[in-house]
């Protein structure tokens, strides 16, 4: 049997690489059903192999069922081999269907991070930067403005000082000339006869008398509108005055006390009125100062969360870029392992279909070589040989 078998297999090699048609020798030995089946099997190297091993067998043993026995073992090897190829195929898929589905799920994984961070960064990052741009130059702007007011206040302030040092030196310039004339209308109303109208004035006290009334009157014409009755007053006073009569003198004396006393209760105002001023200014300063400590610790923060979303921006960019490339390494993967899939699908399929060829052939050749016309032809040829 081992012998038989083993022929088989060499005759089986043989036919392998040299393939001949026997119809012509047979065509007149069999009919034309018979003779149909032997052409189809001949055109396969397996089947070709039976028929002409159908012959040697039957001159050997002078029967087929040896043959018959070695096909069967022989289909049952190449169905061996068939089951060995669909075993291992099915670890191929298992492998491929399990690196597809880790592929999948770490590329679906990678395009959820890429979503995920460029909503995080388009409706969240970017317009809150944008927002903090704007805030920024809005407390730029008030900065801005904070610091020409402290110019302005510190302007005014000036202009205020000023203007109450001008004042204030008119004021006690007016005072001085006004006791000065006082002194000298006094010291005139004093001298002489105490019950006389009137007195002897010499050239030299009329000249300083008038001196001194000129002064008060230059005095009090810078001072504007309010003392403008004084300034008329005096100038009628002052011009074609004899300082002989004592009641005139007097009368000039009362006016002087009186346009002092005004003057003097305007000087105190001004003092009054810097001292306000001062107060206001210092009010006004401590409230920009606020102000301003507001103002630029608003701006370090906001410009530190600037700068912390600016850093977070860069970050989740980076995280794009290398999710990106980390999906697009998972596509590359994926693809190429579904193109060998494909290519070793193909081969699979390939074998198994040739394999599955090999069976339905050695299976016709059992069934022909069986049959008794074909045993009746294998004897009538034996038998003219």
């Amino acid at each position: 049997m081992k012998r038989l078998y083993s022929a088989v297999m060499l005759l089986y090699l043989v036919s392998a690489t040299t393939v001949t048609n026997n119809q012509g020798v047979m065509d007149s030995y069999v009919n034309p059903g018979l003779q149909s089946s032997i052409d189809e099997l001949t055109q396969s190297k397996i089947g070709h192999m039976v028929i002409d091993l159908a012959e040697v067998t039957m001159r050997v043993t002078g029967a087929v069922d040896s043959l018959v026995e070695g096909v069967k073992a022989f289909g049952r090897q190449i169905e061996e081999r068939l089951n060995l190829e669909n075993t291992q195929w099915e670890v191929v898929e298992s492998e491929h269907n399990a690196k597809v589905i880790s592929l999948s799920s770490q590329a679906n994984q990678a395009e959820f991070d890429i979503n995920r961070e460029k909503k995080v960064l388009n409706s969240e990052l970017i317009p809150r930067l944008h927002e903090l741009d704007d805030i920024l130059l809005g407390l730029k702007a008030k900065q801005t403005d904070n610091t020409q007011s402290f110019k302005e206040a510190e302007a005014a302030r000036n202009t205020q000082h000023e203007s109450f040092v001008l004042t204030t030196t008119e004021f006690t310039d007016a005072l001085r000339n006004i006791d000065e004339a006082l002194d000298l209308l006094t010291d005139l109303f004093k001298s002489g006869e105490v019950r006389a109208a009137f007195i002897e004035v010499s050239d030299e006290q009329k000249h300083k008398v008038n001196k001194a009334l000129r002064q008060v009157k230059a005095n009090t014409e810078n001072f504007g509108h309010q003392y403008s009755s004084f300034i008329q007053a005096l100038t009628n006073l002052t011009e074609g005055f004899n300082f002989k009569d004592r009641q005139v003198l007097k009368e000039m004396c009362d006016f002087l006390n009186s346009l002092r006393l005004n003057i003097f209760d305007a000087l105190t105002k001004a003092y009054k009125d810097e001292d306000s001023q001062k107060q206001q200014d210092e009010l006004r300063r401590q409230q920009l100062t606020a102000e301003k400590a507001v103002f630029d610790q608003q701006y370090a923060d906001f410009y530190q969360e600037r700068e912390d979303k600016t850093v977070r921006i860069s970050d989740v960019e980076t995280l794009i870029s290398t999710r990106e490339a980390d999906l697009k390494a998972y596509q590359d993967r994926l693809r190429t392992e579904n193109n060998n899939y494909s290519a070793n699908l193909k081969i699979h399929d390939d074998i198994v279909s040739s394999v599955q060829q090999e069976l339905a052939v050695l299976a016709k050749a059992l069934q022909v070589v069986q049959t008794p016309p074909f045993l009746d032809f294998l004897n009538g040829r034996i038998a003219k040989a």
